[in-house]
């Protein structure tokens, strides 16, 4: 046999062993089968339809709300019954310091014409009498809602306050004719207050005390 073709059948032998070594097996920068990256479903877009049952229940709770906020609620979307609580405690505060010191003009805005009317009736009446009040709070309870209704497109609240006072009505030498200026007394009124069912002003108004 030809010396040159047994040289190139064994070339062709020896290529052909070469390619079915790198065409057999995995290139240098494949992964093994652990490290293949894992194909996923794509989440949809609406959460919803992705999210288990329980979990959308979830997502916007029920707020649960005393039947007369519910009532304020219908009128006013944006009402919050804790808002309207730490407002009432704040005004009869500031009412009740204001009547005792017989000056009601920095709380005027935040009193029926009537209320105010009788206020100032009162104030006038201790003055001619030579009278003036000490008044000093110890502490408020938190008010109690007693009811909420509406009546001629206005939104009516009866609210009970419980408050622990040290209050004197003091004769004009200054001695004691009503009360004490040490004992502790606990004081409970009721108030109205009252605003135009769906305005958009937060303020309420005094309507009635007792």
């Amino acid at each position: 046999m030809d010396l040159t073709l047994i040289i190139f059948a064994a070339l062709a032998l020896f290529l052909s062993y070469r390619l079915f070594n790198v065409l057999g097996t995995r290139g240098g920068h494949e992964p093994d089968e652990h490290e293949r990256p894992v194909l996923r479903p794509v989440p949809s877009n609406d959460v919803d339809e992705e999210r288990a049952p329980e979990e959308q229940a979830t997502v916007t709770p029920r707020e649960d709300l005393p039947a007369w906020a519910q009532t304020a609620r219908e009128h006013i979307p944006d009402f919050e019954p804790k808002s309207f609580l730490e407002g009432a405690s704040a005004a009869y505060e500031m009412i009740v310091e204001a009547y005792s010191a017989g000056d009601i003009s920095d709380v005027r805005a935040f009193l029926d014409p009537e209320v105010a009317k009788s206020f100032e009736v009162a104030i006038d009446g201790r003055q001619q009498a030579g009278q003036s009040v000490e008044l000093t709070f110890v502490g408020v309870e938190k008010p109690d809602v007693v009811s909420l209704e509406k009546s001629d497109e206005e939104l009516r609240a009866e609210v009970a306050f419980k408050s622990e006072q040290v209050r004197a009505v003091l004769g004009a030498d200054d001695e004691v004719v009503e009360g004490s200026r040490e004992q502790v007394i606990t004081v409970t009124d009721r108030w109205t207050f009252a605003k135009p069912a769906r305005s958009n002003d937060p303020n309420w108004t005094l309507v009635a005390t007792g």
